[in-house]
């Protein structure tokens, strides 16, 4: 009873410590993705600034 005890312990343990990092990975994922358009769209606004 303690072994089925300790693996169900386990696993919800496991398994919320799974989805924390995934969504932690997704977020950062959506920052980079974020920070590239953001560069993007600033580069196009100076380029009519410019003219190299």
């Amino acid at each position: 009873m303690r072994e089925l005890l300790l693996i169900a312990a386990g696993t919800l343990l496991g398994s919320c410590l799974g989805v924390t990092m995934m969504c932690l990975f997704q977020i950062n994922k959506d920052y980079r993705v974020k920070r590239k358009e953001d560069t993007d769209y600033e580069k196009e606004k100076h380029s009519e600034d410019c003219t190299l």
